[in-house]
This record gives structure tokens, sequence and C-alpha cells, in this order.
């Protein structure tokens, strides 16, 4: 696929952006308006959450560090209500706040300065994976006391409860039912959940994915029953 296929093939996805400076935000903008995407620009938290309330965006750019609210605070929210793709920047590259972003629901992270082209990549994957998930046939795929339709991000339990998934959350619980009983390394979750650009040597990324999903799916988070470590090597997951 050449870039121009790239572009046309994600052209009308509606992005917003979050962010205090101006003269990025309008470069950015600039740039990924020219690449065929529909963009808008939010200069702090409040602005962004009126916007939210009555716009359907495809995908967020939130700066992590803003006047007043932050930006955390806002991809918690937004993580909790909306199954579009989440990508923090920030000038902060340090690891253990790249891995707390994941915990709180974003699906990427790119650091400032940042490569627009790099950053159109990234738009790219998380917009052609939402699309993809949204006109996917809907199927339902149960274990446990949980449901999860195929196509939506969107789990609900037997006693009526709904959690919504982040974009690696599902990929992973996805690549998981598919593969009930085998071990899966973090190597493979790393790839599935395209979030190696969080990862170090440890693998810490895919340990505090694991974490997080765990806290939604799990009766007792501290010991699982649907998502076992297998020390040294990956995790087993069992339907139960």
């Amino acid at each position: 696929m050449t870039d121009m296929d790239g572009d046309k093939a994600e052209t009308g996805a509606h992005i917003l952006m979050v962010d205090d400076d101006p003269a990025l935000a309008e470069k950015t903008c600039a740039f990924l308006t020219e690449k065929g995407y529909r963009i808008d620009h939010a200069p702090d938290v409040p602005t962004a959450r009126r916007m939210i309330a009555e716009t359907d965006y495809d995908c967020f750019l939130v700066d992590m560090v803003m006047p007043g609210t932050s930006g955390k605070v806002l991809c918690r929210e937004i993580a909790a209500k909306n199954d579009a793709g989440i990508i923090m920047v920030s000038s902060i590259s340090d690891d253990a706040e790249r891995i707390a972003l994941l915990e709180i629901g974003a699906d990427d992270y790119i650091i400032k300065p940042f490569i627009e082209l790099e950053l159109l990549a990234r738009v790219r994957a998380l917009c052609r994976r939402r699309k993809g998930g949204h006109t996917s046939q809907a199927r339902l795929t149960r274990f446990g006391d949980w449901e999860l339709t195929e196509g939506e991000r969107h789990l609900k339990n037997a006693d009526g409860r709904i959690i919504t998934l982040t974009s690696s959350e599902t990929q992973v619980l996805r690549y998981f039912l598919s593969n009930p009983g085998v071990q899966c390394s973090r190597e493979d979750l790393l790839a599935i959940a395209r979030v190696r650009q969080h990862g170090g040597a440890g693998d810490r990324a895919v340990d505090a994915l694991i974490r997080r999903l765990r806290t939604k799916i799990e009766p007792d988070p501290g010991n699982p029953t649907h998502v076992q470590t297998v020390w040294g090597q990956g995790y087993v997951f069992h339907p139960g």
C-alpha cells in the first residue's frame, strides 16, 4: 500500500487533539487535515469534555501535562466511557510514567518533540483497529460470568454490570479467548496489543496491561482464575 493509499483508507476519521500549546496544535492539526482526517482542537480539559459530549470521536491525542485538570484525568474518563483510541502526548520519557498511562487506559504514547510521520502511523493504526472492530460481524463470546461481543469493547457480567475495555485490552482478551489453555509469551502479547513502544527489557508493559485486565474480569485480581501467570514464561488463559 502506498502512502497515499493509506491516507485514503482512513479519510474521515475524526480526531480530537487536547493540548495547551497553540503552535504545536496548529501545526499538528494542519498536518493531519492534509492527510485526510477531520481534527478538532481543545486547549484544555474542560473544553475537551464539552466537545466530547457533543461529538463522536474516533481517536484522541491528549497532552499529559496541562494547566488545571491534567491529561491523565481526561484519559481515565475517556477510557471508562468511550471506545475510541487514546494517544497520550508528553515530553516526559520516563518508563514508569508510560506504564502508568497504560494502566489508566491509554492505547499509545508519543514523546515530544515527535516526528509527524510517526504520529500519523500511530493514528492510522488506532483508527483502523476501531473501524475494523465496528465493521466485523458481531458474535458473543462467553467466559466465566462474562460476555464479550466481537466488534465491541464492552464486557457484560451475569449480574448486569457492563465495563469498557481499551483497545489493547480487547486485543489481548480476544487472543486469550481464541487460545484457551495455551501458554502465551510476553513477546506474543506485546505484539498482539501493539504496545511494544511502551515496553523495556523487563516487559513491564505487558505485565501492566495484564494487571489492568485482571482488575476488570477477575473476581479476585490478586488470586486470578482466568489469566494465570506462568512464571518466567508468560500467561495462560482459562475460560473457567
